[in-house]
């Protein structure tokens, strides 16, 4: 699995080529790609000469849409595709090769008819990332309070994301997050077990911990800690399964709330000491 730093997950503000040198620096063979460099070519060519200098390949591509949002009507859906075609253009160059999605779990459509809006959706994005050669993924997303937004609850687990992408026609993969695997299913090892027999699947995996003391279905979006910080969820265990069998999947931190604020506040070297040290909690463990 390829260690990655995302400093969008984190709040990091600083450029990719500003960043590259303390990512290499301190042990991160990925940096995921900011947003900004896919509306300008000639800044992605500069930017991607950086990075491959320090020997760095690039992370997740940053998607146009939230895709699969109630609110995203068939218009705007065929529009964000065709800018998707334009990033998936670029990835291609610059050989980005990971990109997902999340699946909201609730709508204000019937599950069933929810479900084929998504397969079909699903079908076409992952056409156009496959054909630039970018492994797409979908998250599920675990916590109790996202599932009150629409009228109707929808798929949140991995078992739920996993049906969505078979019937999409098979290429589709997975994004795997501890703390909404944690929040889903209160840490259920059946999980575990499924995406480690759907291995070939899984995109990137993000590492966090949940808030000490609140129960698996109270705990807040918004709110998680750093991974191994507070014990609720046991990062290293689930690394370590994935790591046996999941050669080109990215792996990165992704805390929210508080951490997300003290790194925006950190210099780009403090900001990437803080990342690998966090990371290096899970590692040395996994």
């Amino acid at each position: 699995m390829i260690r990655t730093l995302d400093a969008s997950m984190l709040n990091i503000p600083y450029s990719a080529a500003e960043l590259a040198p303390y990512a290499a620096k301190y042990g991160f063979e990925a940096i995921s790609v900011p947003g900004n460099l896919m509306e300008d070519p000639a800044l992605a060519a500069e930017a991607d000469s950086v990075v491959k200098s320090y020997g760095l390949s690039w992370g997740l591509l940053p998607m146009p849409a939230d895709f699969y949002h109630w609110d995203l009507d068939d218009e705007r859906f065929a529009s964000a595709l065709e800018e998707l075609r334009r990033r998936g253009e670029i990835a291609e160059r610059l050989g980005i090769r990971h990109a997902y999605n999340h699946v909201w779990p609730t709508s204000f459509r019937g599950f069933d008819e929810n479900m084929d809006w998504h397969i079909r959706r699903v079908r076409a994005v992952t056409a156009v990332l496959k054909n630039c050669g970018v492994h797409y993924g979908l998250e599920f997303l675990g916590p109790h309070e996202l599932r009150r937004w629409q009228k109707n609850e929808f798929v949140h687990t991995l078992a739920g994301v996993l049906h969505i992408a078979a019937a999409a026609g098979g290429d589709t993969g997975i994004a795997f997050d501890t703390f909404h695997w944690f929040t889903s299913s209160n840490g259920s090892i059946r999980d575990l077990e499924l995406m480690e027999s759907e291995a070939h699947r899984l995109v990137c995996v993000h590492l966090n911990d949940a808030v000490a003391g609140v129960p698996y279905d109270r705990q807040k979006d918004m709110e998680r800690r750093l991974p191994m910080e507070t014990g609720m969820i046991d990062s290293a265990a689930i690394l370590r399964r994935f790591k046996k069998l999941s050669g080109d999947a990215l792996y990165m931190i992704e805390p929210f709330e508080p951490a997300r604020t003290r790194f925006h506040g950190m210099r780009a070297e403090e900001a990437v000491t803080a990342a690998s040290d966090a990371m290096k909690k899970v590692e040395e463990q996994a």
